[in-house]
C-alpha cells in the first residue's frame, strides 16, 4: 500500500523525470561516434564544395512535430547519401528543409517560418532566414549550405555563425549537443537516486512511531 501510494503522489515528478531522460536520449543521439554526426559533416562538406544548397534542423527540447507534419515523411537512418539527394537540384525536395530527430531523419521538403527580423544583411537567401526563423522560434540547431557560395552555417536563437570548413562545423555541432551527452550519462543515477530518497521520506512520515 505505502509503494502505491507514493507512486500516485509522486507520479507528476516521476513523468517530469522520465521525460528529461527521454529528451536527452533523442539529444544526445546525434553525437553517437561514428555515427548521425558524422555523416551529417560528410554530407554538409560534400554538398558545400558541388554548390548544392541544403537546410537541416536537428530537433532538440521543443518539439518540431508542426514542421515535420508539413514536409515529407522518412523515418530513415541518417546517411550522407540521403542528405545529398534529398537536396540535388531539380528534386522535389530541394528547396524544403529536412528535420533531424535524434539518429533519424523524421522528414524533408519541410515548410520552415521566415525570420523577419530587419537586421539581416540583404545578401541572405531564403534558407537563412528560414533557419533563422525557425530557430528564433524552438531551440533547434539548423545547418544551411548556401548553394550560390558553398558556406556552411549554423543557427540557433536567430543567430547564425559561419563554419569555416568541416572540422569547424564538428566543433560547433558538438559545442551545442555535448551537454545533452553529458546529462544523459547522469540522469537515470540521479533520478534513482531522488526517487530513493523521495521513498524513504515518505515511509518516515508514514510510519506512525
Amino acid at each position: 500500500v505505502g509503494v502505491v501510494a507514493f507512486l500516485i503522489i509522486f507520479q507528476p515528478e516521476l513523468r517530469r523525470a522520465l521525460a528529461r531522460i527521454g529528451q536527452n536520449t533523442l539529444m544526445g543521439g546525434i553525437l553517437k561516434k561514428g555515427g548521425a554526426l558524422d555523416e551529417l559533416i560528410q554530407a554538409c562538406g560534400q554538398m558545400s564544395r558541388n554548390r548544392i544548397g541544403a537546410l537541416i534542423a536537428i530537433e532538440r527540447e521543443v518539439g518540431l512535430k508542426n514542421y515535420i507534419e508539413s514536409g515529407i515523411i522518412l523515418d530513415a537512418k541518417i546517411s550522407a547519401e540521403i542528405f545529398i539527394s534529398m537536396f540535388t537540384q531539380n528534386t522535389p525536395t530541394h528547396d524544403g528543409g529536412m528535420i533531424v530527430q535524434g539518429d533519424r531523419i523524421a522528414t524533408c521538403g519541410s515548410l520552415f517560418p521566415l525570420s523577419q527580423n530587419m537586421a539581416i544583411a540583404r545578401s541572405l537567401g531564403t534558407r537563412h532566414r528560414a533557419a533563422m526563423g525557425l530557430t528564433e522560434e524552438s531551440d533547434a540547431v539548423c545547418v544551411v549550405v548556401s548553394e550560390e557560395t558553398g558556406h556552411i552555417s549554423v543557427a540557433v536563437n536567430g543567430k547564425l555563425t559561419r563554419a569555416q570548413d568541416e572540422e569547424e562545423l564538428r566543433k560547433i555541432l558538438t559545442g551545442l549537443f555535448k551537454p545533452a551527452e553529458e546529462i544523459k550519462k547522469t540522469s537515470v543515477k540521479d533520478f534513482l537516486q531522488d526517487t530513493a530518497k523521495s521513498f524513504r521520506s515518505f515511509l518516515h512520515k508514514s510510519d506512525p512511531s
